[in-house]
Parts: structure tokens; sequence; C-alpha cells
């Protein structure tokens, strides 16, 4: 029963993290902005935030204060380890506040941290109650089910996801490595005239290349405005596929 309640408390906490983010970064925009590393409707950095709050704070709960300090504390070691755990498995950053004020490595920020300690409190004294009831009121079967269900689902989702991710930062990387291939023989072709034709291949190779890592990246890139790198000449690279997907936007408004 124990873990049927902890799935659940689980999924409910990833979907509502999902939603918080997708209206907090939505709404600036004025547009819908599909927020996730999963494909579905969850984040699951969420639900273990809310599962640790939950857990470190129930010897607290009577102290609204503590239990803000011991959000905060938590879910700014749960989104730093989970920055940094991306980053070395990916090769990427998925988030990056390097440009905030009081931020520890680009990972985490005093902002950031502050609405995680005010969620917490809303998540404490407001939202677990409620989520409470709606998993105690569920009976042992449908709750049983339910789980291994969410389980299953998330475990594909997960595993779909990581491999869309790796073969992303593979396609950078091949990008990255054959564009540096292709402006050293450009250099060394430069002076001598009879290459011409050779010249203006790697030059076609070179924008195919572009548009190839433009068109499959644009999913990920629309999910993680601040995606970045940690190395300045994939930052570069980025840069460049960010402008060339808005560059195939305004020429498809066009047409």
């Amino acid at each position: 029963m124990l873990f049927n309640t902890v799935i659940w408390y689980f999924f409910f906490y990833a979907v509502i993290g999902y939603l918080v983010e997708v209206t907090y970064c939505s709404v600036p925009q004025r547009k819908l902005v599909n927020r996730g590393f999963l494909y579905g409707p969850w984040l699951p950095i969420y639900g273990i935030g809310a599962l640790l709050i939950i857990i470190g704070t129930h010897h607290v709960v009577t102290k609204p204060i503590l239990v803000f300090f011991v959000t905060v504390f938590l879910t700014s070691a749960v989104e730093y380890i989970g920055g940094w755990g991306l980053e070395r498995f990916f090769g990427l950053r998925l988030w990056d506040y390097s440009t905030y004020r009081f931020n520890f490595r680009g990972r985490i920020c005093l902002r950031n941290s502050t609405l995680f300690g005010l969620l917490g409190l809303a998540l404490v004294y407001g939202i677990h109650p409620a989520v409470q009831k709606v998993v105690a009121a569920m009976g042992e079967r449908t709750a049983d089910i339910g789980a291994h269900v969410i389980v299953l689902v998330f475990a594909i989702d997960t595993t779909a996801s990581v491999l869309s991710m790796r073969s992303f930062a593979a396609l950078l990387e091949r990008y990255h490595l054959r564009k540096g291939e292709i402006e050293e023989k450009l250099a060394s072709l430069a002076s001598q005239s009879q290459a011409r034709l050779l010249v203006e291949r790697l030059k076609e190779e070179r924008v195919e290349l572009m548009e190839t890592l433009a068109l499959k990246s644009r999913s990920i890139l629309s999910r993680f405005p601040s995606l970045t790198s940690q190395s300045e000449e994939r930052k570069g690279h980025l840069r460049a596929v960010r402008e060339r997907i808005e560059e195939i936007l305004q020429e498809r408004k066009k047409r």
C-alpha cells in the first residue's frame, strides 16, 4: 500500500509541477510553451521534490518558517543535482541561470529557490491534504493497478526521452566535428583556384548539416529555450541553430 501511495503522490505532483512550469513560462511569452524533459505532461523532478518536501517537513509542519527554509534547501539540492547529472550524462545544460543574480554555477538561483519555498508552503498546507484525500479514497485494487500503469508509462516515456536527447547530443557532436573538418579543408583550398568546385560542394554540405540539425532539434530547443553547453564552440552552434530555426519559421509564415 505504501508503494502505491508514493507512486500516486509522485504522479500527482509531477503533473501539477508540469502545469505550474508551463503556466510560469507561457504567461510572459503569451503563447503555450511545452516544458518538460519527458514527452508526457509531467515533470519527474517536481514529483521527487514534492516527496522530499513532504518527508522533510513532517516533523516541522506546525512551523511555516521552518517549512519554507527546509523546502528551499531540498528543492535547491534536487535542482542542482539534477542539473549536474544531466550535464554529465548528455554534455548539455537543460537550464542555465548564469544571467540571474545570486546564482550558483548557473544550476540554481535565489529567485527560483525562493519561489520553490513559497510553492512548498502551498504544497504542505493546501495541496497535499487535498491529494491525500483523493488517494485515500481510491479502492485498493484501483490504486494498485493504477500505480503499476504509472510506473510502466513513466519507464517507457523516460527511455524514449533519454534516447531522443542522446540522439540530439550525438547529432550536435557530429555537426561540431564535421563542421570543423569542412572549415579546415576550406582554409587549405582557399588559395587553390582549381579547387573551386570542391569548395562549393563543401559549403553546400555545411549548409545541409545546419538544415538537418535545425529540423531535428526544433522540438527539443522549443522545450528547453535555455539549453546550452559548457563548450563555447557548441554554444555558438546552438545559437546558430536557434537563428536558423527562427529563419525557417519566418519563411513559412511568408508562404
